[in-house]
């Protein structure tokens, strides 16, 4: 029986990963496979729960905005790390962005977007692509977007690491990062019907005999 995959739709990254293979649409890109992975040692996940995530865009520029609510002081770091594909289009573009979030001193909040153009990572969702392996990074207050260039790829696997990190002697906290895609349009290309006219050259020829007849009949 053909399984019906559903529209992407406010959740949270909990009810993401319960959507598993079948994953979820935005216009005709699916996007799936959604799951937790190993992050820094020592930081503490934040729980996927409380990471919202808001889809936006259709199928050339599908977009996903994940919105997370944490503070750190010195000597603490949270982290949410996950992985997710993005399949069903020819990807040209990935860029990220980070916002609505602070740090004092030496803290930090970043997003790091690892990504597999054409290929999918290991186990740990940072390794082993087997496609072309390529890194975006965003440093609130520093770089709050960064973009790279796909090639023209059918799928790409990605994973994103968001950190709110409080330093040795600051304090941080965040916020919201988005990962958004350009895609190729679809293109209609349509068969021009058969012309019932004709063609010009033809027609001054008609046009001039007729012109030559009604001559001769005028002189006759």
């Amino acid at each position: 029986m053909a399984r019906s995959t559903s529209l992407c739709a406010a959740g949270t990254l909990a009810s993401y990963e319960s959507l598993g293979a079948g994953g979820c649409t935005i216009g005709t890109d699916l996007l799936s496979s959604f799951a937790n992975v190993s992050g820094t040692y020592g930081a503490t996940e934040l729980d996927p729960t409380l990471v919202s995530i808001t889809p936006s865009g259709g199928a050339s520029d599908p977009e996903l905005t994940f919105s997370v609510s944490s503070s750190a002081v010195a000597s603490e770091l949270f982290e949410t790390i996950f992985t997710y594909e993005l399949s069903n289009s020819v990807f040209l573009q990935s860029t990220i962005s980070l916002a609505n979030s602070s740090e004092t001193v030496d803290g930090a909040v970043t997003d790091i977007q690892n990504l597999c153009a054409g290929g999918n990572f290991g186990s740990d969702g940072v390794d082993g692509c087997t496609g072309n392996p390529l890194t975006l990074l965003t440093l609130d207050g520093i770089q709050n977007s960064d973009n790279t260039s796909l090639g023209s790829v059918t799928s790409v696997a990605v994973t994103d690491d968001f950190t709110v990190d409080g330093g040795t002697a600051g304090t941080a906290s965040g916020g919201e990062f988005t990962d958004a895609f350009t895609a190729q349009s679809s293109v209609v290309t349509t068969t021009p019907e058969p012309s019932n006219a004709w063609p010009l050259a033809i027609l001054i020829v008609f046009l001039f005999l007729g012109l030559q007849w009604q001559l001769r009949s005028k002189s006759s």
